[in-house]
């Protein structure tokens, strides 16, 4: 009986938790687009493994441009 109070409150818990944070937008898609502008795309950042000492010495994009 005890397990069955516990799912009912974790999941009205859940329930409770997704009403406060449905919120409300005021702004449209304009407003916030001019707001915070347009930007510039990311770049991958380039992260040194030590994996990459088993990586093969030829990126496959290369090799394919050889042919």
């Amino acid at each position: 009986m005890t397990v069955f109070i516990y799912v009912l409150v974790g999941i009205a818990m859940v329930l409770f938790g997704f009403y406060l944070g449905r919120g409300t937008y005021s702004q449209s898609i304009e407003e916030v687009e001019a707001r915070l502008g347009r930007g510039k795309p990311r770049r991958a950042k380039r992260h040194f493994m030590w994996l990459n000492y088993l990586k093969a010495e030829d990126r496959a994009s290369e090799r394919r441009r050889r042919q």
